[in-house]
């Protein structure tokens, strides 16, 4: 039952951060009816796509802990990248995808590497967030554990849509900037 409610909500964030994003482009572009037109076309699809999505929660305690650590691994490796050594946080991220792409090959029989790039990658987004946003290693490890519940949470769906690893960092990073800016604004 408990199962059945995380996935409900990590659902419930997923939607949100869409619906939130297209009607910030709504507000942005008001002016042109050409891309109100189109966003609005996006909304309708949008929910549709929600509504046929089936919700199913299954028990896999030992992969759970370990798709969020691999979030965290690429989060953290990311960040670590961009911040210490300089590099874009585009070439960061790339660099960690392409040397985690090859773990799956050295371990063939062990199922729970076979998820692990694509965890390590959806951390890697959450270790592209801009230093105004993310200015500490604490950040990124809040946004890191939230978007790997994220991640677990929409494991069996959305299969073949594009887009799901950002969308899940950018909920992460955004459910974690508005943590610590209530506990900042609290003390």
């Amino acid at each position: 039952m408990i199962k059945k409610h995380i996935k409900r909500l990590s659902f419930i964030v997923v939607i949100l951060s869409h619906l939130g994003f297209l009607v910030a482009i709504l507000i942005e572009q008001q002016n042109s009816p050409f891309i109100v037109a189109f966003i609005i076309l996006m909304l309708l699809l949008l929910l549709i796509t929600y509504k046929k999505t089936p919700l199913s929660a299954e028990n896999h305690v030992l992969e759970h802990v370990l798709t969020i650590g691999f979030v965290f691994i690429g989060a953290i490796a990311t960040y670590g990248l961009y911040m210490l050594l300089g590099l874009s946080s585009v070439l960061a991220a790339s660099l960690i995808g392409l040397v985690v792409s090859f773990i799956p090959d050295l371990f063939k029989k062990s199922k729970l590497i076979q998820g692990m790039p694509t965890a390590v990658y959806c951390g890697t987004f959450v270790g592209m967030t801009n230093i105004s946003i993310a200015p500490d290693y604490i950040f990124i490890t809040l946004a890191s554990f939230i978007s790997g519940f994220l991640l677990i949470g929409t494991k069996n769906t959305f299969h073949g849509v594009g887009g799901k690893l950002g969308t899940l960092a950018f909920g992460g990073v955004t459910i974690a900037f508005f943590i610590t800016l209530l506990i900042t604004k609290w003390l």
